[in-house]
């Protein structure tokens, strides 16, 4: 079991490709120069508005009956996909990020204007800028944890996915106590600000 580790600045690279692709570019699209201007212009624009910040423990599993674990601090999670996943494993390592909340603001009020274009640039910007604010993370976590003989998964997991029901967003505020960062749930189990993501992954000791 570990204490919680806050990172409240992490640094982040545009991640471009990753945005063209979620906009519905392949990689071999060549645009129009004005089109061009444009999505670059706005995703300089969006990504000048992200404050990525994350936080991340670890926890021991202390049973694991093919149905559910039980983890340090008698919090348990239901689900049979993740007892497969986490078999091998004695720990299990919990992890929240967030970009904050002004790109999203941005981007409804944009929607509001009926700049829609600009708008869905902005929320490509924000859903992929969560996604590397959690890989960043990960590797981060991983290099901390070879120091001590441990590995952690590549592959990681998030509530509603497979049979992990949403309801299981409660947990992470009691195992990570994500205020910290800023994040609330929604009477929906929706995290806010929206681009926020909570996951789970396996560490297993190495021989």
């Amino acid at each position: 079991m570990s204490s919680i580790v806050l990172m409240p600045n992490l640094p982040l690279a545009l991640p471009e490709r990753q945005i063209r692709s979620r906009l519905g570019y392949a990689a071999e699209t060549r645009l129009e120069p004005e089109q061009a201007a444009f999505l670059q212009e706005k995703m300089r624009l969006a990504f000048a508005l992200v404050k990525a910040q994350g936080l991340y423990r670890c926890l021991d599993i202390l049973s694991n009956d093919g149905e559910s674990l039980l983890l340090a601090e008698q919090s348990r999670i239901y689900s049979r996909d993740l007892a497969k996943m986490l078999r091998d494993s004695q720990q299990v390592w919990l992890a929240a990020v967030t970009i904050g909340p002004s790109l999203g603001e941005q981007s409804a009020e944009l929607f509001a204007q009926g700049q829609a274009a600009a708008a869905a640039v902005y929320d490509a910007v924000g859903s992929e800028c969560a996604d590397a604010s959690m890989d960043f993370l990960q590797e981060y976590a991983g290099t901390q944890l070879r120091r001590s003989a441990r590995s952690l998964s590549k592959f990681r997991f998030s509530p509603g996915y497979g049979d992990w029901s949403l309801e299981a967003q409660k947990d992470f505020f009691t195992w990570l106590k994500p205020e910290s960062i800023g994040l609330q749930l929604s009477d929906k189990l929706l995290l806010l600000p929206e681009k926020s993501v909570t996951a789970l992954a396996a560490i297993r000791t190495l021989d």
